[in-house]
């Protein structure tokens, strides 16, 4: 196959990561090495399938490589919401077909389920709590957006709990919403402080290498893997790192790259926290298409995240930072206006790739590689099913989730850049000025 053409680069501006502990040093790889399987990619997804195949085949020697730190890759990166139903309340026929939405629900909260037997077993701290999460809307467009999200909720026989005005500030403890849809199936949690914690809990057969970035691929199999400092054999390959296959060949001209930005600010005083008051940790989801999520935080942050740009190299840094921390300041400001002395601590960008039909990749890819990629949006709970049911496929294991998930459509083919570029900057243009105040 040849030079791996896309690798990750990411900076340590993640407020999730740099909140952390200091992480212990990196054991890249180092010389030769075999292993029975090699999974690419140290996000959710590659977690899972590592851990999988580690369970369902003790005596393999598991190989598990991330280009960077794990914790600080678009996993940890992410809003650090495990959702059971799409964020997407607008989406044209999410109630056409019951059927289709039980089985994405079943998807997402058998996700859910195998996160949680993780957390619980080993005792990882990450915040994890059962808050479920808040679709809020401050316009008259919004409101209706969430009476189409509850319709549709009835229809599929979903709880949720609809949030007058009051309700919302008392929730919220901010007046900028006046009307609210609660769902209570979605965990919140320090997504990094996750990834480090399932990492560092895997199975012994499971060896992890990181700051290992795949430069290089022979396809055989047996595959060989050069990196930086070594190769590796393997008869088996699990690429687990979203739009990065990309580099190594793989439906390079069917995604679409963009980066989703965040910022963080301190911690809260005392004082600033009970000028606030509402609850004390809650997760908003606009109701409008690309508004501002929110975050208030266990450690008394703020987390905002609004706005994605088209990247054909998945870049989260630059001038792009300061414009999306620019917008993050605004929005801030605007929902909370008595902190507006309060600084952002980090502003940080995380690649995503997501496919214009909203199929994902998942299954084989070539004789002895298999991909779990493109979650197009619900990358923490689905990427944890699809590296456990890959994982499974791998070792021919059967399910009704892995049928599911084999009978999935795939991504279709784009335009070329630049017209790729254009058509999903202007898209992302019109979306924003759509939302209006939900920015």
């Amino acid at each position: 196959m040849g030079a791996v053409t896309l690798l990750p680069r990411y900076d340590r501006n993640n407020g999730w990561f740099e909140t952390l502990a200091e992480v212990p040093p990196a054991a890249p790889l180092s010389g030769p090495t075999e292993a029975d399987v090699v999974v690419v990619g140290a996000g959710f997804t590659g977690l899972a399938a590592a851990r999988r195949l580690a369970e369902l085949r003790p005596d393999a020697r598991i190989l598990l490589v991330e280009a960077g730190r794990i914790g600080n890759s678009a996993a940890g990166r992410s809003s650090g919401f495990a959702i059971d139903h799409a964020h997407n309340i607008r989406s044209e026929g999410f109630a056409d077909s019951a059927t289709y939405e039980r089985q994405q629900i079943a998807l997402n909260r058998a996700g859910q389920a195998y996160l949680a037997e993780a957390v619980t077993a080993h005792g990882i701290d990450c915040d994890w709590t059962w808050a479920g999460k808040i679709h809020a809307a401050c316009t008259n467009r919004g409101a209706r957006d969430l009476d189409h999200f509850a319709a549709t909720l009835d229809l599929i026989d979903e709880d949720y709990e609809l949030l007058d005005s009051d309700a919302t500030v008392a929730r919220l403890g901010i007046d900028y919403y006046h009307r609210a849809l609660h769902t209570p199936g979605t965990v919140l949690l320090q997504p990094a402080a996750l990834c480090r914690g399932l990492a560092a809990s895997l199975p012994a057969n499971v060896t992890v290498h990181e700051e290992t970035p795949v430069t290089w691929l022979d396809e055989g199999p047996p595959h060989e893997l050069h990196t930086d400092g070594g190769t590796i054999r393997t008869p088996e390959l699990v690429l687990a790192n979203n739009g990065f296959a990309v580099g190594f060949g793989f439906y390079a001209h069917h995604l679409i790259p963009v980066v989703t930005w965040g910022s963080m600010t301190r911690p809260l005083t005392d004082e600033e926290s009970a000028s606030i008051g509402g609850d004390l940790t809650w997760g908003v989801i606009p109701a409008a298409p690309s508004g501002t999520t929110v975050r208030r935080l266990v450690d008394g942050r703020i987390l905002i995240r609004n706005v994605y740009s088209y990247s054909r190299h998945s870049m989260a840094g630059g001038r792009f930072r300061r414009r999306a921390a620019g917008a993050h300041r605004v929005a801030f400001e605007r929902r909370f206006p008595g902190l507006a002395h309060v600084p952002f601590d980090y502003s940080w960008g995380g690649a995503l790739s997501m496919a214009r039909n909203g199929e994902p990749v998942f299954g084989r890819l070539a004789d002895g590689i298999h991909g779990a990629l493109v979650h197009n949006g619900t990358g923490l709970s689905r990427g944890a099913i699809c590296g456990k049911l890959i994982a499974e496929m791998v070792c021919g294991e059967g399910s009704d989730l892995l049928d599911g998930m084999l009978a999935t459509g795939r991504p279709n083919r784009n335009l070329p850049d630049p017209l790729l570029g254009w058509g999903v900057n202007l898209y992302a243009r019109r979306l924003r000025m759509r939302s209006g105040r939900e920015m």
